[in-house]
């Protein structure tokens, strides 16, 4: 990290933030790419396409946007905004007819992936020769963890670890797999997935994911509300840019419907102190899911919240320093501090401040 950038991070308060998760009034909000992007961080062919890749765009391209390129070029993605899912699930739905195909195939293409990164790794055959006999049954997620991935050389350079030892009743994510539950299961924690049924449908949905009236959340058997879907059922994933326009369709005109946005979270988005993790300001879930915080909060008193943010790497100097004003405008009318740095420095320091609060109450 850089001294701009560590200048910029201290200007965060952590400890106008530690003691509200004492109240488990702070919900962090995990983005789809948190977990992508440490998990294909290693892949040799994302690696070696970034080296060359700044010279051609104005940003940096994450490994999740990297990885969509893949996916891209494998369907025949006819546009120069190939690096946008959105963009290329929508392609794909519009080409198969079929909306939940396009889910399916990218999906198949990052198992696949995954599964060709460790082929060749001693240890790992067999693991992968039998998970490719059952693929088709497994969701990502799975066929992760069984493969070690992510992989950390201690629990504490996992950073969603480090979140799960939060005592919080609720976390939020717009990620399409479980990794949240899993990491709160390696926390002793009892976590409770929930859905928002975003487009009413919930055939075959399994029981304790349909919206329950009587669940309150607690540190030790914490809510993750899936706002964008659950890859377990693909008809809940909002992936495609008619997806996420649906959604937003939805917010405003069904916002206080318990079906769709169960109370408890309903209840806790204007109330608490919010964080988000992992997202690129251009992409879509980023901006469906701000719409929809704004909406939300409407007419709450707004507590101050944090958006984690890496800084546009952009080839002009000039550009960078006003894109970097103009973005701090824009989160600050909306009562969003930005921390300019990644996902892993800022929850690192937020547990040590978390950390020092709570043997200071001891």
């Amino acid at each position: 990290m850089t001294e701009d950038e560590n200048n910029r991070l201290t200007e965060i308060n952590f400890e106008d933030i530690v003691p509200f998760i004492e109240y488990g009034t702070v919900i962090p909000i995990i983005s789809n790419s948190f977990r992508i992007d440490e998990i294909f961080q290693d892949d040799k062919e994302l690696r070696d396409n970034s080296t060359n890749m700044h010279e051609f765009f104005d940003e940096v391209r994450t490994v999740d946007q990297r990885l969509t390129m893949l996916w891209a070029k494998k369907v025949g993605y006819p546009m120069s905004d190939d690096y946008n899912l959105a963009r290329v699930a929508q392609y794909r739905q519009v080409e198969s007819g079929d909306p939940e195909l396009a889910k399916i195939e990218y999906f198949k293409f990052i198992v696949d992936r995954l599964l060709n990164n460790v082929a060749q790794e001693d240890g790992y055959q067999e693991t992968v020769a039998e998970i490719k006999k059952q693929a088709h049954k497994l969701i990502f997620s799975e066929v992760a963890q069984q493969l070690d991935y992510p992989r950390f050389s201690n629990t504490s350079d996992d950073t969603l670890r480090l979140l799960a030892r939060l005592p919080l009743p609720i976390y939020v994510t717009t990620g399409y797999s479980n990794f949240l539950e899993r990491a709160l299961l390696a926390e002793n924690k009892q976590p409770r997935t929930q859905l928002c049924f975003w487009n009413g449908s919930k055939s075959n949905i399994n029981p304790e994911h349909l919206p329950d009236m009587n669940y309150e959340p607690t540190s030790t058997s914490p809510a993750v509300y899936h706002l964008f879907g659950l890859e377990d059922y693909k008809n809940t994933l909002i992936m495609s840019e008619d997806d996420f326009m649906g959604f937003i369709m939805n917010a405003a005109e069904h916002i206080n419907e318990q079906d769709l946005y169960p109370t408890p979270l309903r209840g806790a988005l204007p109330e608490s102190r919010l964080l988000l993790l992992g997202y690129c300001l251009r992409d879509w879930d980023f901006r469906t899911l701000f719409r929809f915080i704004l909406r939300i909060r409407k007419t709450a008193m707004i507590r101050p919240s944090v958006a984690i943010q890496l800084k546009p790497s952009l080839r002009e100097k000039r550009s960078e320093a006003r894109s970097l004003k103009y973005l701090e405008r824009y989160f600050d009318d909306h009562k969003f501090k930005v921390a300019w740095t990644d996902n892993e420095t800022f929850i690192h320091k937020l547990f040590g401040a978390w950390n020092s609060f709570r043997q200071g109450q001891e």
